[in-house]
């Protein structure tokens, strides 16, 4: 195994374990590693699954995001919206869900 391919199997941990940053840091010394030193045909080979199996763990984790933000939604208008206290009790911040999130 080659640091390239070592590199994209460290981003494949990082978005298995949920650590986007340290996913787009492998990411970047992976083109970056590419870029100086282009791939020989088995390494690109190896480099492609790896791609493909981010590529999997990412689509995995938007559709686990869009699930969870779809049941927020769903649970804030059965109560009526979500609102977020303070430590004190006393202050409310009113929650907005947000967008599809596509990061990667």
């Amino acid at each position: 195994m080659d640091k390239a391919e070592r590199l994209l199997e460290t981003a494949c941990a990082a978005m298995a374990q949920g650590d986007p940053e340290a996913c787009r840091k492998a990411l970047e010394s992976f083109a970056a590693q590419v870029a100086c030193e282009p791939l020989n045909p088995e390494a690109q080979a190896a480099c492609e699954r790896q791609l493909a199996r981010l590529r999997g763990l990412a689509l995995s984790a938007l559709e686990g995001l869009d699930s969870a933000r779809a049941w927020l939604r769903e649970l804030s208008a059965l109560l009526g919206g979500l609102d977020v206290y303070d430590r004190s009790g006393r202050q409310r911040v009113a929650t907005v869900l947000s967008a599809r999130t596509q990061r990667f």
